[in-house]
């Protein structure tokens, strides 16, 4: 008990500048005693933090967020021909360059008759869909807008995150992260896709979906699905400590068709997913009850996708990262779905984007920006269907824009494409459509957000996503 109450008083004594007296401290109920206490406990913690975690990045190296390095770690420059701008946070030059997204027409667009030519800026995923699909598949290429933009708070988060957070050795925990990326700077693969996991999405969102599964002759039946979130990870108004493990509250629930309607799954996400794993519940429409529902999570499939889409791909990667091996392969340009808007406004006509074998190409955008490219590898005596993925990170926003997925074989199997669109009421980049293409059987799974993007800036009332109350709420 003594120990978490001078934890308490630590994140307190952060915010403290070296020249301020001991009455400053009395301001804040601290007695001499705590003082000369807080010396000790904060030794300890240095050193358990030394042997049981990795360091964050030294202040010389967190200090070039503030120079070469946007707040979030991406390239501030542009690149040497200019075709990847420079990173600017004005709002006026974002606006404008959000309403030409509509208006204009693709630079060019590659297809199986000359990908040749622009393999160092293609995934082999795309490739691959060139040559499985060589008569229908291509990608039309646009002027690159770097867009993506954040609440000024969390950029300042970020740049103290670079100093403060940290994972333990095996990847799987995040501690003393301020709201938003925890590694602005990432030193590992881990730390990478962490960043991914906690990017902003929004504090508290309600999203109507549809999915659909179209077979090899193109053929598909929609599910309308409405998603509610809550990321108490990212809500300023809680006081985290270190026993607190969840960092979103998750609900699906299916309104059509008939046939499905009426079921839902709620789970909370875990910052500590191998100590604390997920929780998750299933409601039943027929029985009318919440039943608490095995740990579920990697190779499970997701309920709606005819196993095209696994659990740890909700969101194209969540969940606990212990079965692979994580490689930070540093940062590549390419050619990746971006700032679709389009295809946002399109996607509620889907006779017209759901077409044989892919989503139509001529509603999707492509841009060239940098990515951080991320190897994962099955352990020695892990389980998964995937043996190998290769993740392709958006430097500006942590957010995967693409993966590469093989099969026991090492044969490249599947390829998901998310296709990114910003959300300036909120502000946040998230997706207009996400594809799962399985190669094997010319099949593809996607899940698309045609009405837009709720979001509240006011946290749900206490208790919304408990069992109870969930059920409650359906069973009207």
């Amino acid at each position: 008990m003594l120990l978490k109450s001078m934890y308490s008083k630590t994140q307190i004594l952060k915010g403290f500048q070296p020249s301020q007296s001991l009455f400053d401290f009395a301001l804040f109920g601290f007695s001499f005693f705590d003082f000369a206490l807080l010396l000790v406990v904060s030794l300890l913690f240095s050193s358990l933090l030394t042997e049981d975690a990795s360091a964050a990045v030294p202040q010389s190296v967190a200090d070039q967020l503030l120079t070469e390095l946007t707040p979030l770690g991406a390239v501030k420059r542009g690149n040497e021909d200019g075709s990847i701008p420079q990173w600017r946070n004005d709002p006026q030059e974002n606006a404008d360059n959000l309403k030409r997204l509509m208006e204009e027409s693709p630079l060019f667009v590659i297809d199986h008759g000359n990908y040749d030519q622009y393999l160092e800026w293609l995934s082999p995923g795309t490739v691959a869909l060139f040559t499985r699909y060589p008569e229908s598949f291509s990608i039309p290429v646009y002027p690159t807008y770097r867009t993506a933009k954040l609440p000024e708070w969390l950029y300042q988060n970020a740049i103290r995150n670079a100093l403060e957070a940290r994972i333990n050795e095996d990847g799987t925990n995040v501690d003393f992260a301020r709201p938003g990326i925890p590694f602005p700077i990432p030193q590992s693969g881990e730390e990478a896709i962490w960043n991914h996991i906690l990017r902003w999405k929004g504090l508290f969102f309600k999203l109507d979906t549809i999915e659909a599964v179209v077979d090899q002759n193109g053929k598909y039946s929609i599910i309308d699905n409405t998603l509610e979130v809550y990321s108490i990870y990212h809500d300023q108004q809680v006081q985290r400590n270190q026993d607190d493990w969840k960092y979103v509250y998750y609900l699906s629930y299916i309104n059509a068709p008939a046939s499905l309607a009426g079921g839902a799954y709620l789970s909370y996400e875990s910052l500590k997913p191998m100590a604390r794993p997920r929780q998750s519940w299933m409601y039943m429409s027929g029985q009318r009850r919440m039943r608490r529902s095995p740990v579920m999570g990697y190779d499970a499939p997701t309920f709606t996708s005819d196993g095209l889409r696994m659990m740890d791909e909700i969101d194209v990667f969540n969940g606990a990262l212990d079965r692979y091996d994580w490689q930070l392969v540093g940062r590549k340009e390419m050619f990746v779905p971006y700032n679709n808007d389009r295809l946002q406004k399109t996607i509620s006509d889907d006779e017209k984007v759901l077409t044989v074998h892919h989503i139509a190409p001529e509603f999707t955008r492509y841009e060239k920006h940098r990515v951080w490219v991320i190897e994962a590898n099955l352990k020695e005596g892990s389980e998964h269907v995937y043996k190998r993925r290769t993740f392709y990170l958006d430097e500006d926003t942590w957010s995967i824009l693409m993966v590469d997925i093989y099969n026991e074989e090492d044969q490249l199997w599947r390829v998901t494409k998310r296709y990114a669109s910003y959300y300036e009421d909120v502000p946040v980049m998230l997706t207009a459509l996400d594809a799962f293409y399985d190669l094997q059987k010319k099949s593809y799974y996607i899940q698309a957000f045609p009405d837009g993007y709720n979001h509240s800036y006011e946290a749900p009332k206490s208790g919304y996503f408990s069992p109870n109350i969930v059920r409650q709420r359906l069973h009207r």
